[in-house]
């Protein structure tokens, strides 16, 4: 069977699958979880057809209401009536594969599902799911929760979000799976890379801390980088494609973010909104405080106080000096002040900070 090809309400029509979701076992547990292993992109649509399962078993009139569901039924019934469908052995399965259709067009689906199921008012850190060898856990609509993953990593689960971890992580690497927003601080484990998988982004890290933003009808999910270094690439590898996905994807340093368009799959790679100083603000390097000093020094001294890259055109600043105090401001403050002291203006290219223009006189 060609799992990969199945869309949630096909899945929610399988019986293997049904019997997988209602009564798990040791080797369908199996089966499921080498096949997100190895299809991590498809981890949506396994999740959507698991809820359109657990719904579709035991509509709840509280959760939907009866006129609601009425019109489902009505249209299955409509559907499905008839010689030509009821006769054949496929019966039970259209019917599923109707009605499951008929609730993702209805928009109950993954929305109601998530959300009826929870509530709105969710408190922090309910279990969603704790069977097999997994863990979810939600956050509340207004609240935040922390988390301590088996292996000593601290997530902070942010609002409305979903994290989805083992209760053990066996093998070579750890993953989990992301809806939402979180902050993550991994422990550092060189042979058992970390990998989150977040709405068809995947990233990886070995010991670092990090933010994920991935909603689920948002365009874009952002990775951004706090300490350490990460890797981040498209889980939807390109058909008949040999090449290791990672060498696709990007690297991210401190106060470097990556923006993933769903819809395109492409990756682009900037600053933060706001960069923090790789250099604790105590010490008298942290300082930002230039008198006469030449302009290409004090762009050096700020691609080393926040770990940027800033490309300048050293003959063109040969003759410029800088006199400023700019101790208080942040990043893109200083290069505002800076670049209109020395009739410059600057623009940034794949986070990098790129100094253009006439120059003084």
């Amino acid at each position: 069977m060609d799992y990969y090809q199945f869309e949630a309400e096909d899945l929610a029509a399988d019986d293997y699958f049904k019997e997988w979701v209602c009564s798990p076992d040791e080797e369908s547990d199996a089966f499921w979880n080498s096949f997100l292993r190895d299809y991590p992109e498809r981890y949506y649509h396994i999740e959507e057809g698991r809820q359109l399962v657990l719904g579709l078993s035991g509509l709840d009139p509280v959760l939907v209401p009866s006129e609601q569901l009425s019109r489902i039924w009505s249209r299955v019934e409509a559907t499905v009536s008839g010689p030509s469908l009821l006769d054949g052995r496929g019966s039970r399965r259209i019917i599923w594969t109707v009605a499951a259709s008929i609730l993702l067009v209805l928009g109950i689906g993954w929305t109601w599902l998530s959300r009826g199921l929870l509530g709105d008012d969710a408190p922090a850190g309910a279990v969603l799911s704790d069977s097999g060898a997994w863990v979810e856990t939600v956050s509340g609509r207004n609240d935040e929760h922390a988390l301590l993953l088996p292996d000593g990593s601290r997530v902070r689960l942010g609002s409305a979000s979903k994290l989805r971890y083992p209760k053990q992580f066996d093998g070579d690497r750890r993953e989990v799976y992301l809806t939402g927003e979180a902050f993550f601080e991994v422990t550092k484990n060189p042979k058992r890379p970390f990998l989150v998988y977040a709405n068809g982004l995947v990233t990886k890290v070995l010991g670092t801390s990090f933010s994920i933003q991935a909603r689920d009808h948002e365009p874009e999910v952002t990775v951004a980088v706090k300490t350490g270094r990460v890797s981040v690439y498209s889980a939807r590898s390109p058909e008949k494609s040999n090449r290791d996905p990672e060498t696709r994807g990007i690297v991210l340093m401190p106060n470097q973010k990556a923006v993933y368009l769903r819809e395109t799959s492409t990756l682009s790679k900037t600053l933060v909104e706001k960069p923090e100083m790789q250099i604790h603000q105590s010490s008298a390097q942290a300082r930002f405080v230039f008198e006469d000093a030449p302009a290409g020094r004090v762009f050096e001294a700020l691609e080393k106080l926040y770990g940027v890259e800033v490309i300048f055109d050293e003959e063109l600043l040969r003759n410029c000096t800088v006199t400023i105090d700019l101790d208080d401001e942040d990043l893109f403050q200083k290069l505002e002040v800076i670049c209109r002291v020395l009739d410059l203006n600057y623009k940034l290219i794949d986070a990098q900070v790129i100094i253009y223009g006439n120059g003084c006189q």
